[in-house]
């Protein structure tokens, strides 16, 4: 391995990635075709996803569609979606487009007056954002709640060795589970359950609501 690096040191690296914010008035293109509410620091919402079992972590900032051309894709699963949205959803619709990819959309639950704002980009990433009373679809604030599924393979071990990692806070979710979070950024918090393939993110941007959502079991997928 001479002139290159260990995979210790690779590892290291790779988890030195794994938290990232972009400004939020002059939002940082992170790829080439970063759009959207995504691109805000106050969201900075994106998978903790293996690069390999042994390899390390990295986190990369969502794409809103056509993502799937990006060098982040390759880090993930191989499937392709057809992108969706953003469009406004009901929860039936939310089911539906859950059954016919035969993947599970994680949500916290109905909110009464509140519209569902489905995104889902060409490499499976799914999000649901709630919207208030005359917010609108696609708008770019970031004053509300968002749940995303990304498809992660053995997502559990994967935020199990997260949370081993320095000024990462984890703590035990219903059902088995495991949240984490960063402790500069404890407004996202990262949920994996046993025996699934799927990592949720919810971010709020109250910090406490964003955990308790996780502790009280309102992290489900819809049904």
């Amino acid at each position: 391995m001479a002139g290159g690096k260990k995979p210790a040191d690779r590892r290291r690296a790779a988890l030195a990635c794994a938290r990232r914010t972009t400004p939020y008035s002059l939002p940082r293109v992170s790829e080439p075709r970063d759009t959207g509410w995504a691109r805000l620091s106050s969201v900075r919402i994106g998978a903790v996803v293996a690069i390999a079992l042994a390899a390390g972590f990295v986190v990369w900032l969502l794409v809103r569609g056509n993502d799937d051309s990006s060098s982040s894709s390759k880090t993930t699963t191989t499937e392709t979606a057809q992108p969706i949205g953003p469009v406004a959803a009901t929860p039936a619709a939310l089911r539906s487009v859950s059954a016919k990819a035969k993947r599970p959309i994680y949500w916290v639950g109905p909110r009464s007056g509140q519209t569902y704002e489905l995104t889902r980009t060409a490499s499976g990433r799914v999000y649901v954002r709630y919207l208030p009373p005359g917010a609108k679809i696609g708008n770019r604030r970031a004053d509300y709640t968002i749940v995303g599924t990304y498809p992660t393979p053995n997502a559990l071990n994967v935020l199990q060795e997260l949370a081993k990692q320095p000024n990462e806070k984890s703590v035990p979710a219903p059902g088995g589970g495991i949240a984490v979070y960063a402790t500069n950024a404890p407004t996202n918090v990262y949920v994996a359950f046993p025996g699934s393939d799927e990592q949720i993110e919810v971010f709020d941007p109250s910090a406490k609501r964003a955990l308790r959502l996780v502790k009280t079991g309102r992290v489900a997928p819809v049904g």
